[in-house]
């Protein structure tokens, strides 16, 4: 067997929890507590893990912080295991169907069915059945690659406003109410059992209040329950039991947000588990792990709320991302323009409504959005600042939709004209080269289908009934000949001819006995040319309303 990070490389499951057993007796065992200090400070970063899988990791890569396969690293992250790196070995769920005699249960009675010989009614049932299998993952240290993005809350520091924050986190978190008092006892703090309240010690710092809350609340989340109405399997703690899982979780809970817990003291902890057999130790671990891994996520959710919630407070120009219009009206009689659009503000969608009234003597906007109203949040010159941004996204969904009802390639090519000619467009350069990109694609996906096309009637003058109208193609021209004449360079004869914008089906053609012309209709222009001579006719000039006015709008002091 190969040593790896001072743990011998099992490699079947059955090793693999013999190892954790013994882990578990060591963890206790030590006098000087730095083995159970050291896996609770694994604990604290891979609390979302089962015991087996946490205790792997401490035991192999106690430093570790972030931990995912090769694959996963690889694919998910842009990161590469660096060379001759060696695995952290856990244990990965491999469940799997198998197929089972069970005994049939009697819905009515809850109890096996019978058969008329005595024997239990079996049935042939499909059955999920745990498996196990052995896996490496490695650590964030044991990769190069892309950054990886900050994971969960700052650390906790001496910042009042933050330590005010976390605080309000916890009191979230907790079921029952916190108040300050003087404790006669010389306690930090305390649970009362009876009335479901905690106790804190004024004038404590803001670190040992934090950690005596953290405690308390340990002890309110484990312990509350009357040992009368306990089910009978839950083990009956001693005092000094309860005292261990709460510091056990106050200390991991504190080391996952960067609270000072250099203080801890585990000495006690080997004169605690003496005498105690390894399934007890177990059970002990895990339900440290499982009120960690609550508290955590917890208290992880309501910081990541309170800071959104600040975050409104200040909110700027800037944390409105990603805004599209949607929709435009406009109400010429009152001189309105009402434009609705969708963005994303600090990772939530959001849907704004922005309306731009014209006055005699200028112009005046609002910005209202759903839920939490923008306009009585974002302080007037974060408003400014914003404005002429959606007014620049209702421009650019304008032009959107002109490209959008252009179907001929003249038509496309005129909202290029209009890009070129419009002065002040009201547009970034981003959205300026996406217009043009998106006018380029337009025009190549007409062009690829080019009309007009031409299909002769060879059975019957062209009239009504006799050639098909697609809603989606055009009929641009319909010629009657005189009489049922030789079509020139074709080998039929024809009594007129349909052109299309499109090209029509096989079936579509079939059905009315009509024959494609085996030429090009008409030679197309170059872009080029057919710029050179739209310059030398006059455009008329697009109306107005048809897009939001150019220039920059500023609100009339009343309009607020």
């Amino acid at each position: 067997m190969n040593k790896t990070n001072g743990m011998y490389k099992s490699s079947s499951v059955e090793e693999i929890r013999k190892s954790i057993d013994s882990a578990i007796e060591k963890i206790f065992s030590y006098m000087n507590s730095d083995k159970f200090k050291e896996y609770l400070k694994c604990l604290s970063k891979f609390h979302n893990y089962s015991l087996g899988n946490t205790i792997l990791i401490a035991l192999q890569k106690p430093d570790a912080t972030l931990v995912a396969g090769y694959t996963a690293w690889k694919n998910q992250f842009g990161r590469q295991v660096q060379k001759g790196e060696q695995g952290i070995r856990i244990l990965a769920p491999t469940p799997y169907k198998r197929k089972m005699e069970v005994d049939i249960i009697d819905p009515s009675t809850g109890q096996a069915r019978m058969n008329p010989d005595g024997t239990k009614a079996t049935e042939l049932k499909e059955i999920m059945v745990p498996a196990f299998k052995v896996v490496n993952v490695f650590d964030v240290s044991q990769t190069d690659g892309r950054p990886l993005p900050t994971i969960g809350v700052n650390e906790l520091t001496g910042d009042v406003r933050q330590y005010e924050m976390f605080f309000e986190a916890l009191k979230r978190s907790c079921p029952v109410p916190i108040a300050f008092e003087q404790i006669d006892s010389g306690a930090k703090g305390y649970y009362h059992t009876v009335e479901h309240r905690i106790a804190l010690q004024e004038g404590m710092s803001q670190v040992q209040t934090i950690k005596t809350l953290i405690h308390e609340m340990t002890h309110q989340k484990l312990h509350s329950m009357d040992p009368k109405e306990m089910p009978q399997e839950e083990p009956r703690l001693t005092r000094n039991a309860k005292e261990v899982e709460a510091e056990s979780v106050a200390y991991t809970v504190a080391q996952h947000f960067g609270i000072e817990t250099s203080d801890y003291s585990f000495a006690y902890i080997a004169g605690w588990s003496a005498g105690k057999d390894t399934p007890e130790l177990k059970a002990s671990l895990d339900r440290i792990r499982k009120a960690a891994d609550e508290m955590i996520t917890t208290i992880d959710g309501h910081f990541a709320e309170l800071q959104k919630e600040q975050a409104w407070e200040h909110l700027t120009a800037e944390d409105v991302k990603d805004i599209v219009c949607i929709e435009s009206k406009y109400y010429p009689v009152s001189r309105l323009a009402e434009h609705t659009l969708t963005c994303e503000i600090l990772g939530e969608p959001v849907k704004l409504t922005y309306e731009v009234s014209q006055h005699d003597d200028g112009e005046g906007f609002t910005i209202h959005s759903e839920g939490k109203d923008i306009w009585e949040i974002m302080p007037e010159p974060e408003l400014r600042k914003l404005e002429p941004i959606l007014s620049q996204a209702v421009t650019f969904a304008a032009w959107q939709k002109d490209l959008a009802n252009a179907e001929t390639v003249d038509a496309v090519r005129d909202v290029r004209y209009g890009l070129f000619e419009t002065e002040n467009l009201n547009l970034s350069r981003a959205q300026i080269s996406a217009l043009h990109e998106a006018i380029d694609q337009k025009e190549a996906a007409i062009a690829a289908v080019a009309g007009p096309f031409r299909y002769y009637s060879t059975q019957r003058p062209v009239d009504i009934g006799t050639f098909p109208k697609p809603p989606d193609n055009r009929v641009m021209e319909i010629v009657n000949f005189d009489k049922r004449i030789p079509v020139e360079n074709e080998p039929f004869h024809a009594w007129g001819y349909v052109e299309y914008q499109k090209p029509l089906t096989e079936k579509q053609a079939n059905e009315y006995e009509l024959r494609p012309a085996s030429f090009q209709i008409q030679e197309k222009k170059s872009v080029l040319q057919d710029l050179q001579e739209k310059k030398k006719a006059p455009r008329e000039p697009k109306a107005k309303e048809s897009k939001a006015p150019a220039k920059t709008r500023r609100p009339k002091e009343e309009s607020r």
